[in-house]
């Protein structure tokens, strides 16, 4: 599954304005509460993708900064009511059953293992932001998304020439070591 992650988080910038560090970020965090949740492999990637991406369009739609969104998403996954209720998503017990009801199943809260609670949170969350999903792309020209979308870029521009300078620096770093190392082991003959 780490391809078809590598693959989505190439193309997040363009669809969501994460970079690629975000949408991997993002996406790995999910992924490991949805595994230890006792979700099967094959929907945790889709899942925390949607998520992740997720994320993006509720900054964009709330005017929230990536981080503060995806942190809202994540506390509601696990089971935290109050971040999203900030933002008028309700995920109360009676809620999450009533919607169940809607949905067919007939399971009260209680008798639904962990996995089948958080993807019962999963639709919830799903349901309830239909509103916000996509806004990223269709407001994608305004002022705040082309700022964000400005910042992805500086971000990746600052990533790809760390990847070049690190190693560099840390050559550097390793001579000046190497050169202090000599000098304290000649002592004060030499200063």
């Amino acid at each position: 599954n780490s391809n078809k992650i590598e693959n989505w988080a190439k193309s997040a910038g363009a669809q969501f304005g994460l970079t690629e560090l975000q949408a991997k970020r993002f996406a790995s965090t999910m992924g490991a509460m949805l595994k230890s949740a006792g979700l099967a492999d094959g929907q945790i990637v889709d899942i925390s993708t949607d998520l992740a991406g997720l994320a993006a369009d509720m900054a964009s739609f709330y005017n929230l900064d990536f981080d503060t969104a995806f942190q809202k998403i994540r506390s509601g996954i696990s089971g935290e009511t109050e971040p999203l209720k900030q933002l008028g998503i309700n995920m109360s017990t009676a809620n999450l059953e009533a919607f169940a009801l809607a949905q067919g199943l007939e399971k009260t809260w209680n008798q639904m293992p962990q996995g089948e609670q958080t993807m019962l949170r999963y639709q919830y969350i799903m349901a309830a932001t239909a509103d916000a999903q996509g806004d990223f792309s269709r407001t994608s020209d305004g002022y705040a998304n082309s700022l964000r979308t400005l910042e992805t870029n500086i971000e990746s521009v600052k990533t790809k020439l760390g990847e070049v300078l690190i190693p560099k620096i840390t050559e550097a770093v390793g001579w000046v070591n190497t050169l202090l190392t000599d000098l304290q082991g000649k002592g004060d003959r030499t200063v």
